[in-house]
């Protein structure tokens, strides 16, 4: 299936095998405590399964004092 990945602000259009958030950041290295993700301009959690055409974000999580 093919999703649209946008990693902070970057796109891309990648191919992949059914799963999950968990998944899809495993595959791209990407570390998931550092994000937040939204699937559909919805936020999601990390066992959330993508479908054929789902366009996944993932925002920097950015804190300090």
């Amino acid at each position: 299936m093919k999703i649209k990945l946008v990693v902070e602000g970057k796109n891309k259009t990648i191919v992949i095998k059914k799963s999950n958030i968990i998944d899809l950041a495993k595959n791209q290295g990407i570390v998931l405590s550092n994000y937040i993700v939204r699937v559909n301009n919805k936020i999601v959690p990390e066992d959330e399964k993508l479908k054929d055409g789902d366009v996944v974000e993932f925002f920097k999580v950015i804190s300090g004092g």
